[in-house]
């Protein structure tokens, strides 16, 4: 799993930061404080990569200090009335790019309307387009 990532990461380390993967204890942390069990594709992210920075892309699961802005900002949007069953990979503020832990698509949800809008069939593919339109602009 994320071949095709790890391939563009590959090819572009000196515009990418990785900070590191996180162990299962920290998983299961993250998964009690959000009251889900992730997906198996999320728990690999986490192990693999846990920050993956580069060409204005930030996916921020959990950091190496173990933090984790995945978390703050689900549980900031779930007050404003997001769905549980989603995670937010990306975003903050009143627009969000969640993994939908049930199918593992990633979708658009935002403040406006509370309305959810399909934009990528996985996880990889999601951060390979960010990372590539992000490197396209740069």
């Amino acid at each position: 799993m994320f071949e095709k990532l790890d391939k563009f990461i590959e090819g572009n380390l000196d515009e990418i930061l990785i900070t590191g993967g996180w162990d299962d204890e920290k998983i299961s942390e993250l998964e009690e404080t959000l009251n889900i069990s992730f997906r198996e594709e999320l728990k690999i992210f986490i192990r693999k990569y846990g920050l993956l920075m580069g060409y204005g892309v930030e996916i921020a699961v959990c950091g190496k200090h173990g933090g984790s802005r995945m978390v703050e900002v689900t549980q900031s949007f779930r007050k404003a009335g997001l769905d549980e069953r989603y995670l937010v990979i990306e975003g903050d503020g009143e627009l969000a790019y969640c993994l939908d832990n049930e199918t593992g698509k990633i979708v658009n949800w935002g403040l406006d309307n509370l309305e959810v809008y399909p934009v990528a069939d996985s996880l990889e593919l999601f951060i390979l387009d960010e990372l590539i339109e992000g490197k396209d602009n740069w």
